[in-house]
């Protein structure tokens, strides 16, 4: 078992960093126009879409995992939201150019070519749109051991540093950016008694499952030996 499956059987809506504490200061220092369309790229099972549909947004949420899009639909139903659900893939978004006023995006792009990635987000987005996306980011260097102890736990190529985002921002074309953090991780469990998740979808068995357990061990040990290396970011761009 990998670390996202671990997400889906468990059906987790706030794994990505910061947790849904973070999503919500968000949405409080960077208010959304008012009925905005919005993309959320790696929607997972729904939780941050389906608020935003509560706020009255026209929201489409996508994500290649079916388990994910299949608990996001359950969520939207027992919240009463209206609003979209796809399988898609970042790096080939299914819509048209300039389709978008705002583009979401909370722990996805690391976990793919992130160099396509935001080349989509910045063609399906309409002029004067805004992307806002929240990564992991490599705080300081890290011995080789550390590094690929990390990477092969997310089943990514690297960890980018601050420099290696700022040159994608201004590579992909967007006419502002900026970047806020790096930040530290906070401790998973103030963000669930904070925030708790009323609508999580947990697969029948899973607490019984040892390799559920295991990559939640594995989880745990990563973010409380290595929280020196490893924070995260929010990079903003408009286009």
């Amino acid at each position: 078992m990998e670390y996202f499956d671990m997400l889906a059987k468990l059906g987790i809506g706030n794994a990505h960093p910061g947790g849904f504490a973070a999503t919500l200061r968000q949405f409080e220092q960077y208010p959304l126009p008012t009925s905005s369309r919005i993309l959320e790229v790696g929607c997972g099972t729904g939780r941050t879409s389906c608020y935003l549909a509560a706020q009255g947004h026209d929201v489409v949420g996508i994500d290649i995992r079916p388990d994910m899009i299949a608990k996001a639909k359950k969520r939207a139903e027992k919240e009463n939201a209206t609003l979209t659900f796809l399988e898609g893939d970042a790096i080939s978004l299914p819509f048209p150019d300039e389709s978008f006023d705002v583009i979401l995006v909370e722990s996805v792009s690391i976990f793919t070519d992130t160099g396509k990635a935001f080349s989509e987000y910045y063609r399906v987005l309409r002029s004067g749109g805004q992307l806002f996306d929240r990564e992991m980011i490599q705080r300081k260097p890290m011995s080789t051991e550390i590094n690929q102890e990390i990477t092969k736990f997310y089943h990514v190529d690297r960890l980018w540093d601050l420099k290696d985002w700022s040159t994608l921002v201004k590579t992909v074309g967007f006419i502002r950016s900026q970047i806020e953090g790096p930040f530290m991780f906070p401790k998973s469990s103030e963000d669930l008694f904070e925030h708790p998740d009323y609508y999580q979808q947990i697969d029948v068995g899973s607490f019984l499952d040892l390799s559920i357990w295991e990559i939640i061990s594995k989880y745990n040990n990563i973010m409380d030996s290595y929280e020196e290396y490893i924070g995260y970011i929010l990079v903003i761009g408009t286009k």
